[in-house]
């Protein structure tokens, strides 16, 4: 997620000027306003679909793109001759080619859409699911019907639809209690449907509806059949975690084999070729394969795109084409060769992607995303991107190193150079899959990564990986049948929050997150209580001054006696945000909309404030705010756009002021008189920060400043003559201790003229 800053964790608890306090809801933003500087897309890449092929135009999808795209590409130039945008949504999965028509299925909402590829119109044909509704799967039988399988809580659906009478139905729930229909094809009697998260392969007649379960016994404990072709009477799936490929006779479904690619994962995309041949690909080597049917083996042919997951394969003119992120490929069965079409060389414009991770050293921000890390540099205006073998849940900078935490198989990555590239480190295993949260501790050389384990499986794992020996041990199920979502640690203690969902397409079992307490070096449980408010997810948990300060998703935020884990408060934050960021002026989080700073005038709950709205971040993954480690500047995504929001100077130095006033000569004669404002500069500790230099501007444009004493004031004067009050601008604190030396301050003290003596 974002680097924590060890260094400050305990001055956050001790930090002044706290804006104004709500009981239920955060203050109004203070003044001076805060300003957010756009610095480009947050994030941009080319994610692809599936596709297939149009005469001699290969026509696929883009996704996790806004708006995605259908996109035309012409093989012999290798330029995009469309790009035809797509109605809002998070992305398109998959696309099928039918006569000079693709249709193309979206996800968040969940819609299929026809796209006329020799007009550019796109018509919407119907309606799958809202907000987290997938479609997964698409193919257009022999006849022109169109299946799509969908992703829903509720259940895999799969939906038909055809073109000749316009008529649309919904078959149902294909299989109960499996939320995902993966892979759809079809012949010209049967719908073959692969299913997960628990791997099921179902054959639905197409005239009737009846749904026959054709899944072999030896696909139990597997989670997807998630990639399906038909070649020569034989069915072709892929079976995943397992790394296998599944051959079924469609005439004797009792006669199938499974075949084995050494050391993979997961088989993502398969296809016929030449007749008694197939060929399939699989992560995460990348690595394309071919079959030769009933042969028992594959041979391992090429390397197109080393560990990057093809979205579709098709056979074409030949050739087997792939898609994969921002690259289009061709094989050559005949030569054995492989050419590649970068997508940017071809003219596809890369689009800005929600994105999945923030975080920020001294000089760069980094967002993850599809496939990738783009790395801003604020001070040059530019930004580059780095290839990573997946989606880097939680990132995490320290010195010259950034640590990536990535799914879909649970990897630790390290950035060791901002031009890359990234290099692998250690597999987390033990059925995990997706990083939720990282912790890097400085003391100890250790980074924590709590995980969530696959599709259809229970119990998350923390992991501590050595940085400097590379030992790595996981410990599963420290919270039983929970994710851990949330991890920070303190010398030999690594402190835990869970989220009662585990993988995707199980339904929790605990009702209930818990904050645990574990030994680093063995797993054991010191304390474990359940999370307050009867939260079911915990969603951070930061070591803040003497408190284990926690928050939910829900927006509660708590804090613990690190050593028993006793409550010692509680706060509604008011909003849905989790994931806190401690800097020098306070600690900050968001909602996706807004920006929050907490600071502790006082042992207990915070105090919230607002200090930005408009945000409206379109997010991958939950949002977040970053800070730059001496704490002067944020960043925070508005919309897709990186934002740069500087940090008021007056928090780094907080500045109070009195007034007061005496006439020069006679009270009842003079017209002159001595204005005099005594400032007081205190340091983040809360302490007299003495020997500060106090920069002020009296009215009129006047320069003046004074010097701090032991006790942390010193006095500011001038002279006034015919005038009822002067007003005097403090602009800035200099001091060794304030990051870069000075930091800027924005205050303004009336002073009035005394009153006469009365005769």
């Amino acid at each position: 997620m974002r680097p924590r800053l060890l260094v400050l964790f305990a001055l956050v608890l001790s930090l002044l000027a706290p804006l104004p306090a709500a009981a239920s809801a955060p203050a109004p933003a203070a003044d001076p306003p805060w300003t957010a500087q756009p610095l480009g897309p947050a994030s941009v890449a080319t994610p692809t679909g599936s596709g297939g092929f149009i005469g001699d135009t290969l026509w696929f999808s883009t996704r996790q793109a806004n708006p995605p795209a259908l996109i035309g590409l012409d093989p012999a130039s290798g330029e995009a001759i469309s790009q035809i945008p797509l109605p809002d949504s998070l992305g398109a999965w998959v696309s099928a080619a039918s006569g000079t028509d693709v249709y193309v299925g979206t996800y968040t909402p969940a819609k299929l859409y026809r796209v006329d590829t020799l007009s550019g119109e796109v018509q919407e044909i119907l309606t799958a699911g809202g907000s987290g509704a997938v479609v997964y799967a698409l193919t257009v039988a022999p006849d022109g019907v169109v299946y799509i399988g969908t992703y829903e809580s509720s259940g895999g659906r799969i939906f038909a639809y055809d073109p000749a009478s316009g008529a649309v139905t919904d078959l149902g729930v294909t299989v109960p209690g499996q939320d995902y229909v993966r892979a759809l094809v079809a012949d010209d009697r049967y719908v073959y449907a692969g299913i997960g998260s628990a791997a099921s392969l179902v054959r639905i007649d197409r005239a009737t509806h009846e749904i026959a379960d054709l899944t072999p016994p030896e696909l139990a404990g597997a989670t997807f059949v998630s990639s399906l072709a038909l070649h020569d009477g034989v069915l072709l799936g892929g079976v995943s975690p397992r790394g296998q490929l599944l051959v079924l006779d469609t005439a004797d479904p009792s006669r199938h084999e499974l075949v084995q690619a050494p050391a993979e994962t997961f088989v993502v995309a398969v296809t016929g070729g030449e007749p008694g041949r197939a060929y399939f690909a699989a992560r995460p080597s990348g690595t394309l394969y071919g079959y030769d049917l009933w042969s028992g083996t594959a041979e391992a042919l090429a390397v197109p795109a080393p560990e990057k997951a093809a979205s579709g394969l098709t056979f074409h003119e030949g050739r087997v084409w792939g898609l994969v992120d921002g690259l289009a490929y061709s094989y050559d069965p005949a030569s054995g060769t492989v050419a590649g079409l970068p997508l940017d060389a071809a003219g596809v414009t890369p689009s800005p992607e929600g994105p999945m991770a923030l975080a920020a050293d001294d000089e760069h921000v980094y967002v993850s995303g599809s496939g990738g890390v783009q790395i801003h540099d604020p001070a040059a205006g530019t930004s580059t991107r780095v290839f990573v073998p997946g989606e880097a849940k939680s990132l995490w900078p320290t010195g010259d190193t950034v640590y990536l935490s990535v799914y879909t198989r649970a990897l630790i990555y390290e950035l060791a150079q901002v031009s890359g590239p990234v290099t692998h480190l250690a597999d987390i295993g033990h059925e995990q899959t997706r990083p939720r949260d990282s912790f890097f501790d400085e003391g100890t050389g250790r980074l924590y990564v709590g995980t969530e384990p696959d599709y259809g499986r229970y119990g998350g794992a923390l992991a501590s990986y050595d940085v400097a020996t590379g030992e790595l041990a996981v410990y599963r199920d420290i919270v039983d049948e929970q994710t851990i979502s949330a991890v920070t640690a303190d010398g030999d203690t690594v402190y835990l929050g869970s989220d009662i969902k585990t993988g995707l397409g199980t339904s929790p079992i605990a009702t209930r997150a818990e904050v645990a307490a574990v030994d680093a070096d063995t797993g054991a449980v010191r304390w474990s209580i359940p999370a307050p408010g009867a939260a079911t997810v915990v969603g951070d948990l930061q070591l803040i001054g003497a408190d284990l300060v926690g928050a939910t998703s829900t927006g509660r935020l708590f804090g613990l006696d690190p050593a028993t884990g006793a409550l010692r408060w509680e706060h509604a934050l008011g909003v849905n945000a989790s994931i806190l960021t401690p800097s020098a002026t306070g600690v900050y989080t968001t909602d996706g909309k807004s920006i929050f700073r907490l600071t502790w005038p006082a042992p207990g709950a915070p105090v919230v404030s607002t200090v930005y709205t408009g945000l409206a971040g379109e997010w991958y993954g939950p949002a977040s705010v970053a800070a730059t480690p001496d704490g002067t500047t944020l960043f925070a995504v508005q919309g897709r756009t990186l934002v740069r929001l500087d940090v008021p100077g007056e928090l780094f130095a907080p500045v109070s002021a009195t007034a007061a006033s005496s006439w020069v000569g006679h009270p009842d004669r003079s017209r002159v008189w001595r204005a005099s404002v005594t400032v007081t500069v205190q340091d983040r500790h809360g302490a007299p920060l003495a020997g500060a230099r106090v920069s002020a501007a009296w009215q009129g444009g006047r320069a003046t400043a004074c010097v701090t004493g032991d006790d942390g004031a010193c006095v500011l004067r001038r002279t006034v003559a015919d005038a009822a009050e002067t007003t005097v601008d403090v602009t800035g604190v200099a001091h060794a201790s304030l990051p870069g030396g000075a930091v800027e301050v924005s205050r303004t003290i009336t002073v009035t003229a005394p009153e006469r003596t009365s005769r």
